[in-house]
C-alpha cells in the first residue's frame, strides 16, 4: 500500500459536530472526511495516498486537466457541506500534512484561525455576475443621441468613423458606471465585498462580484439585486446570483500555512 498523508480542506469551530461530513467524500473518495480538533478550532481532513498527492506526484497531476477538475470539485463539495451548518474557513486546494500531529502543530501555531472564524460567523458568500448585450445597448444609446437630430445624407466617411468611436467610448463608460453602481449598492448590504476579474465568454461580463452576507441579511441582499436588475433591464443588463458558497473570497491570508 502507498504511504498516506492528510489533505486539509479548511478549518471549522471546534464545536462543529463530528457527523458534519458523514455524507461527503473527499479528494480520495475511498477515505472519509474527519475533524482533527484542537481547542476552539478543528481541521477538516481526509487521508490521501502520497503516490497521488505527494510533492512529485501532485506536480505531475496538476498538469492533467481532468484530474485537477475532479479533485477540485471534491474539494469544493467538502467545504459546501458545511455551508449553512457551521462556519468554515476554506483552505486553497492542495494543502497536505504528514499526519495528525502535523495538523495539530499548525492549529496551535495559528491563533488567527479562531479570529477568522469569528469574523466569518453567521455569514455566507454570494456571487453576482452582470452581463450586457453590447449591441442592443449601443443601438439604444445611438438612438438617444440622434433623437431629434437630422441626419445628413452626405455625411462624410470620417465623420461616421468618429461617431462610431465616440459611441464605443460611451458604451464602455456606461457599462463601467452601471457595474460600479451595482457593486456599491450590493456592498452596502453586505459585511464585505470583493470584485473578481471579469471572465471571457459568449456574453460580455461587466461585473464579477463576491459578497459576504450575514444570514439575516440575505433576503434584503436578494431584494436589492432584484431592484438593480429591474432598473437596468432597459439597458440590456442582466444579473446572475450564485451561491451560497464557503467564503473563499474572504478567507484572507489565514489559509496560508
Amino acid at each position: 500500500m502507498s504511504e498516506r498523508a492528510l489533505y486539509v480542506y479548511g478549518v471549522v469551530p471546534g464545536t462543529a459536530p463530528r457527523s458534519l461530513f458523514d455524507d461527503v467524500r473527499g479528494v480520495d473518495p475511498s477515505e472519509p472526511v474527519t475533524l482533527v480538533a484542537d481547542g476552539d478550532v478543528a481541521a477538516v481532513a481526509s487521508a490521501v495516498r502520497l503516490d497521488e498527492f505527494g510533492e512529485a506526484a501532485i506536480e505531475d497531476n496538476l498538469r492533467d486537466p481532468g484530474w485537477l477538475a475532479d479533485k477540485a470539485r471534491a474539494h469544493d463539495a467538502v467545504l459546501a457541506a458545511a455551508v449553512g451548518r457551521t462556519t468554515v474557513l476554506p483552505f486553497r486546494f492542495g494543502a497536505i500534512y504528514r499526519n495528525e500531529d502535523h495538523i495539530l502543530e499548525l492549529l496551535r501555531e495559528r491563533a488567527d484561525f479562531a479570529s477568522a472564524l469569528r469574523r466569518l460567523e453567521g455569514a455566507v458568500e454570494l456571487g453576482v455576475k452582470g452581463f450586457v448585450d453590447v449591441g442592443a445597448l449601443a443601438e439604444r444609446l445611438a438612438a438617444d443621441r440622434s433623437a431629434g437630430e437630422e441626419t445628413s445624407a452626405g455625411r462624410a466617411y470620417m465623420q461616421r468613423k468618429q461617431e462610431a468611436r465616440r459611441l464605443d467610448e460611451d458604451v464602455e463608460l456606461f457599462v463601467a458606471e452601471r457595474a460600479q453602481e451595482t457593486h456599491d449598492r450590493l456592498a452596502a448590504v453586505a459585511r464585505d465585498a470583493h470584485v473578481n476579474a471579469l471572465q471571457p465568454g459568449e456574453r460580455r461580463m461587466i461585473l464579477n462580484g463576491a459578497y459576504l452576507v450575514a444570514d439575516d441579511e440575505e433576503a434584503r441582499f436578494r431584494d436589492e439585486l432584484a431592484d438593480v436588475a429591474r432598473a437596468h433591464e432597459q439597458d440590456r443588463i442582466d444579473y446572475e446570483l450564485n451561491g451560497p458558497w464557503p467564503p473563499y473570497n474572504f478567507a484572507g491570508d489565514e489559509d496560508q500555512a
